[in-house]
C-alpha cells in the first residue's frame, strides 16, 4: 500500500485542478488495482454527474497499472448520431475494447460471441495482468456489456481489473445492464460528489497561490458546484486574469465566474446536434420547461425531445430536476446569439403557442411585449387585458407602447377616445404625466357632460397624491357643473348616481389640498345630504365627513356622516371611503370604529389600490394605535408602511409612514432614530398637501424639542398653525401644534405669547368639542394659570380626559398634576396621580413619561408602585366587552346585535383580540379573562398623537 500511496503522491504534483482533488478515491481505486495484480479479479463502476473527475481518475489508474506492467485495454462509450443511444451497432465497444475487426453481430448465438470474447481476454490474460477499461459505459451497447459481465463471472480467479464509469443524469443504452451488474454483486461501485470546501481550497491554492480566502473558497465552490471540470475552467480563467484569492477579488470572481459558465454552454450547444440546439433557444425564449410548450414550440416531441433535454441537462445547461430552468445568464447568451429575424420568428410563435394553450394574459404579454410589430387582432387585445390585470411593470410598460401605437392607426373617434382612456390607466403608475395628458386629450374628445363626467372621475383618480390636485379640482368642478346643467333638477336614477360619484370624487381630490379645500368646503355646506342608500351615496358622505371634521364643525356632525357611510359593508373592496370615515371616527375619539374601518381596508383587496392607498390605510392605523398608547404595535404598523414605501421609485412621495414612525419613536425616547427616519422625508411639495405637511411639521417639532431647540420646535409648530389657517382647517386636534407651543413657551416663563395662543383656539376646540380636545384645552389653559386656578383647571383637564381613549394625554396631564400637588406640598394628592401616570407609561411603553413620573414620586417621599402589566390591558373597551361575551358563549351575530355593531366587525375585533391575546380561539379566552371578564381597568384609547416632553 505504501507503493500505492507513493505514486498517488507522484501523479499529484504532475497533474492539474482534477488530478489531485480526488486523494481518497484514487487512493481506493489503487489498491484494488493491487489486489487485480495480486490474482483476485476486481471491477468498479466510477458514477457521477458530468465534470465530476470519472475520466480523470480513469487516466490516473490506466498510467499507473501500465507502468507496472498491467496490459490495458481502454473504450468509450458514443453516440455516432449525436443523440445517446442512436445509431449504436451491437458489440461495437467490446470490438473497440479488444481491437477485434470481425463483425461479432455476425455469430450465430450470443453465447457464442461472449465465449470468444471470454478467449481474447484469456490469451492475454496469459501474459500477465489485465484491465479493461471502459468510459461512459452507459452509452455502451447492451451486447457489449453482458461480454463484460460474462468475462468476470468466468475470470473470478485471475488477475483482472475492470474499471466501468457512469455518468449519472442522463439515460443510456447501458444504464439497465450496468444496474444489472451492480445488483449481482460483481462490481463495486464509488459514487462521486461534489468536492469539499477543503478540496475547493487546494484547487484554488495550486492555481492562484495561497492560502485562499475563505469568502473566496466558498463562492468558487457555490460558481463550479464543487464540479472539477468547472472549477478547473473557472481557476483557468481567474489565473489568466490576474486575479487573486483574497477579499479584493471576490468582485471579479463574480464576474468571470458568471461569464465561464455561460462561455462554456455557448461552446457546448454550438458543437452539439441541431436539434439540441434548437430545444435550448425554446426554452430560452418560453423560460421554462414544460415539455407540451415546448414540443409545440419546437415542432417536434415524444422521444426525441426527451433525449435532447436529457442532453440540456448532461451538459449542465439547465439543471437536473424535472422542470428546471434555465439560468438566467445563460438563457441571455442563447438569446443574444440568436439573429434577430430568428428571434422575432420565435417570440411570435411562442405568443401564440401560449395563446393557443389557454396560458394566461400576462404570460402571452411578456412574448407580445418584445415584438416590433403586432401582426394579429387578438395581440392587442391580450395586452390590455394583461395591463388591466397588472397595472405596473414591464407589461404594463409593453401596453403603453403598443396602446400609443393603437391611436395612429386610424381609429375612429370613440375608439381612439377609449384607447386613450385605457392608456392612462396602464400609465398611471409607470408616467403619471403621461397618463393625465391621455386624459386631456380624452376630455376634449368627448361628447357631452356624461361622458366628460366619466373621464374627469378618471382623470381625479389619477392626480390622487401628485402636484395636479388643482388641475384635477377644476376638471372635476368644470365637470359637476356642465353634468348639473344638462341633468336639470330631477335627473333619471342613473344619472342622478352619475352626479353623485361625481360630487364625491370631486371631495376625494379636494380633501387633502391646501388650495382646495376651503372653495370646496364652502360649496359642499350647500349640498344636501345624501341618506347613503348606494356606493356613489355612501362615497359621498366620506367626503362630507372629512370637510366637515376639518373646517371645524362639531365632531357629533362629522361622526353622523362618516357612520352612514360605513353603515353598509360593500362587495367591493374597501376604498378611499372606509379610510377616510375611519380616520374621522378616529380625530372624534370613536376609536373602535376606526380600528374596525382601518382593519377593513387593511383586509380588504389592498392588492387593488394605488400605492399612496395602501400606505395611508397602514400610517392611518399607526397614528390610531400611538393614540390608544399601544407603542409597540404603532412602531411595528409604521415599520412596515416605511418599507413598503422605500419600494417604490417614488418613495420619497408618500411620507406619512416616516412621519408616523419618527412620532412614535420620539414617543419611546429613541431621540437618535427619530431623527434619521424624520431627515429622510423631503419636504418639498409637502406644502400643498393637509395631512402629511401639518403632520410632518407637528412632528418635526417635537424632535427639535427633543434635542434641546426650544425656540426651533415653538417657530415649527406656529408655522404649522399659520398653514392651517390659509387652508381653512379648523379641527384642533388634527395636528396639535397649539398644546405643544403653549406648554413649551409656558415652560420658558413665556406665559403671554402662551396665552395668545390659548385664546386663538378656545373657540375651535370648544366646537369640535370632544373629550381629547376639551382636555388638552384644559392643560392648555392650566399652565399659563397661577395659583389656585392652575392646579384646578389641571384637575378638571384630567377629569374630561378620563372620558376620552387618550390615555396618554391623560397621563400627562395627570404628570403635570401631580407635579402642581408636589409643588403646593399636598404630598398625598401627588404621589396618587403620579403612581397612576407611572402605571399607565409603563404599559404603554411610554419610558420618558414614566422616568419623569418616578423622580418626582420619589421627591413626593412615595414608593414605587408594583406594576403587573396584563395582555388585557392592550385591548379597547369594545374588544373587552366583547371578548367577555364572546368567552362566555355568545355568538357573532348575538354580540353584534347587542352592540349594534355588523357582524363583520366582531369577527375583526375578535381578530385583534387573539393576536393581542395570543390565543387560538374562544375557548382560550376564559382563562386569560378571569371571572366575568375582569382585569385592569386601563382602557387603550384613540385620537390624534400629542406627547409632549414633561416639564422640567
Amino acid at each position: 500500500m505504501g507503493d500505492v500511496m507513493g505514486v498517488h503522491s507522484a501523479m499529484g504534483r504532475r497533474t492539474g485542478t482534477r488530478g489531485t482533488d480526488r486523494a481518497a478515491e484514487l487512493a481506493g481505486l489503487l489498491e484494488r488495482a493491487e489486489q487485480a495484480r495480486g490474482g483476485v479479479a476486481r471491477a468498479v463502476l466510477v458514477r457521477g454527474p458530468a465534470g465530476i473527475g470519472r475520466t480523470g481518475l480513469l487516466d490516473e489508474v490506466t498510467r499507473w497499472v501500465s507502468e507496472r506492467g498491467v496490459t490495458v485495454c481502454r473504450a468509450a462509450g458514443r453516440a455516432p448520431g449525436g443523440y445517446p443511444g442512436e445509431g449504436v451497432n451491437g458489440y461495437q465497444s467490446v470490438r473497440e475494447l479488444f481491437g477485434m475487426e470481425q463483425d461479432l453481430g455476425r455469430a450465430t448465438a450470443a453465447f457464442a460471441v461472449q465465449r470468444e470474447v471470454y478467449g481474447h481476454a484469456v490469451d492475454l490474460l496469459a501474459a500477465g495482468p489485465l484491465a479493461l477499461v471502459l468510459d461512459d459505459a452507459q452509452w455502451c451497447d447492451q451486447e457489449s456489456l453482458r461480454c463484460v459481465h460474462f468475462l468476470l463471472r468466468r475470470a473470478a480467479a485471475r488477475p483482472l481489473l475492470v474499471l466501468l464509469s457512469q455518468r449519472t443524469g442522463c439515460e443510456g443504452p447501458g444504464t439497465a445492464m450496468l444496474t444489472g451488474i451492480l445488483a449481482e454483486g460483481c462490481c463495486s461501485v464509488l459514487e462521486l460528489g461534489p468536492l469539499s470546501e477543503a478540496e475547493t481550497g487546494r484547487a484554488v491554492a495550486r492555481a492562484l497561490g495561497g492560502p485562499p480566502d475563505e469568502r473566496f473558497v466558498r463562492r468558487c465552490r457555490t460558481l463550479s458546484g464543487g464540479n472539477p471540470l468547472l472549477l478547473e475552467r473557472l481557476l483557468t480563467t481567474l489565473a489568466a486574469a490576474g486575479v487573486r484569492p483574497d477579499p479584493s477579488g471576490l468582485h471579479r470572481l463574480r464576474v468571470l465566474g458568471e461569464a465561464v459558465g455561460v462561455e462554456a454552454a455557448r461552446a457546448t450547444l454550438a458543437g452539439g446536434p441541431g436539434q439540441v440546439r434548437e430545444v435550448a433557444r425554446a426554452l430560452a425564449v418560453l423560460g421554462r420547461a414544460d415539455p407540451d410548450l415546448l414540443g409545440a414550440l419546437c415542432g417536434f416531441g415524444g422521444t426525441r425531445l426527451t433525449l435532447a433535454m436529457e442532453e440540456l441537462r448532461r451538459v449542465e445547461v439547465i439543471g437536473s430536476g424535472t422542470g428546471a430552468p434555465m439560468a438566467e445568464a445563460v438563457r441571455a447568451a442563447v438569446l443574444a446569439d440568436l439573429p434577430a429575424p430568428e428571434l422575432e420568428r420565435l417570440r411570435l410563435r411562442a405568443a401564440r403557442v401560449l395563446n393557443d394553450a389557454g396560458r394566461p394574459a400576462a404570460e402571452v404579454a411578456t412574448q407580445l411585449a418584445l415584438l416590433p410589430e403586432l401582426p394579429e387582432p387578438w395581440m392587442l387585445t391580450v395586452l390590455r387585458e394583461a395591463a388591466a390585470q397588472a397595472p405596473g411593470g414591464p407589461t404594463a410598460r409593453a401596453a403603453v407602447r403598443y396602446l400609443r401605437r393603437a391611436l395612429g392607426a386610424g381609429l375612429g373617434r370613440t375608439e381612439r377616445r377609449n384607447v386613450r382612456i385605457e392608456l392612462a390607466r396602464a400609465s398611471a403608475r409607470v408616467a403619471p404625466a403621461a397618463a393625465l395628458e391621455q386624459l386631456r386629450q380624452a376630455l376634449g374628445e368627448s361628447d357631452g357632460a356624461r361622458e366628460r363626467a366619466s373621464i374627469a372621475m378618471e382623470y381625479g383618480q389619477a392626480a390622487l397624491g401628485s402636484r395636479d390636485v388643482p388641475e384635477a379640482v377644476r376638471v372635476l368642478g368644470s365637470a359637476l357643473v356642465d353634468l348639473r346643467q344638462q341633468l336639470g333638477a330631477d335627473p333619471l336614477p342613473a344619472d342622478r348616481e352619475l352626479r353623485t360619484s361625481l360630487e364625491s370624487a370631486l371631495l376625494v381630490a379636494a380633501v387633502n389640498g391646501k388650495s382646495t379645500m376651503a372653495p370646496i368646503a364652502a360649496l359642499v355646506r350647500r349640498w344636501p345630504v345624501p341618506r347613503g342608500d348606494s356606493p356613489a351615496e355612501r362615497q359621498l358622505l366620506s367626503g362630507m365627513s372629512v370637510f366637515a371634521a376639518l373646517d371645524g364643525r362639531p365632531a357629533r356632525q362629522a361622526v353622523a356622516l362618516a357612520r352612514r357611510a360605513l353603515r353598509v359593508e360593500e362587495t367591493t373592496p374597501a376604498g378611499w371611503e372606509v379610510l377616510a370615515s375611519s380616520l374621522v371616527l378616529g380625530l372624534a375619539d370613536e376609536v373602535d370604529e376606526a380600528l374596525a374601518g382601518l382593519t377593513r381596508s387593511l383586509s380588504n383587496g389592498l392588492a387593488q389600490y394605488e400605492p399612496w392607498m395602501r400606505l395611508s390605510v397602514l400610517a392611518g392605523r399607526a397614528h390610531t394605535l400611538h393614540g390608544v398608547g399601544d407603542l409597540a404595535g404603532a412602531q411595528a404598523v409604521a415599520r412596515t408602511a416605511v418599507a413598503l414605501a422605500t419600494r417604490g421609485d417614488r418613495a420619497t412621495a408618500w411620507p406619512l409612514p416616516a412621519v408616523e414612525l419618527g412620532s412614535v419613536l420620539l414617543s419611546r425616547g429613541e431621540v437618535a432614530e427619530a431623527a434619521v427616519v424624520l431627515d429622510r422625508i423631503r419636504p418639498a411639495g409637502l406644502e400643498q398637501q393637509i395631512w402629511e405637511w401639518h403632520q410632518y411639521l407637528y412632528v418635526r417639532g417635537r424632535l427639535r424639542r427633543a434635542m434641546g431647540d426650544l425656540d426651533g420646535a415653538v417657530e415649527l409648530w406656529r408655522r404649522c398653525g399659520r398653514s392651517l389657517a390659509e387652508a381653512g382647517v379648523a379641527n384642533p386636534v388634527l395636528a396639535p401644534w397649539w398644546s405643544a407651543a403653549v406648554t413649551t413657551l409656558a415652560g420658558q416663563g413665556r406665559a403671554a405669547e402662551a396665552a395668545g395662543i390659548v385664546a386663538q383656539v378656545q373657540e375651535t376646540v370648544a366646537g369640535w368639542g370632544t373629550a381629547r380636545a376639551r382636555g388638552l384645552g384644559l392643560v392648555a389653559e392650566g399652565v399659563i394659570a397661577t395659583g389656585a386656578a392652575r392646579t384646578d383647571l389641571l384637575a378638571e383637564a384630567v377629569e374630561v380626559l378620563e372620558h376620552s381613549p387618550a390615555r396618554l394625554a391623560r397621563a400627562e396631564a395627570r404628570y403635570r398634576l401631580g407635579r402642581e400637588l408636589l409643588l403646593r406640598d399636598d404630598l398625598p394628592g401627588a404621589r396618587r396621580h403620579l403612581r397612576q401616570v407611572i402605571e399607565t407609561a409603563t404599559r404603554c411603553g411610554y419610558h420618558l413619561l414614566s422616568t419623569a413620573a418616578r423622580r418626582l414620586l420619589a421627591d413626593a417621599g412615595g414608593r414605587m408602585p408594583q406594576i403587573a402589566v396584563s395582555p388585557l390591558d392592550s385591548l379597547t373597551r369594545s374588544e373587552r366587552r366583547i371578548a367577555t361575551l364572546a368567552g362566555s358563549g355568545v355568538s357573532n351575530r348575538e354580540i353584534a346585535e347587542q352592540l349594534f355593531v355588523t357582524p363583520r366587525t366582531v369577527e375583526m375585533h375578535l381578530t385583534n383580540i387573539y393576536r393581542k391575546l395570543d390565543v387560538r380561539g374562544r375557548t382560550d379566552l376564559v382563562p386569560v379573562l378571569g371571572p366575568a371578564g375582569g382585569g385592569s381597568r386601563c382602557r387603550p384609547g384613540n385620537g390624534a398623537e400629542h406627547i409632549h416632553v414633561p416639564i422640567r
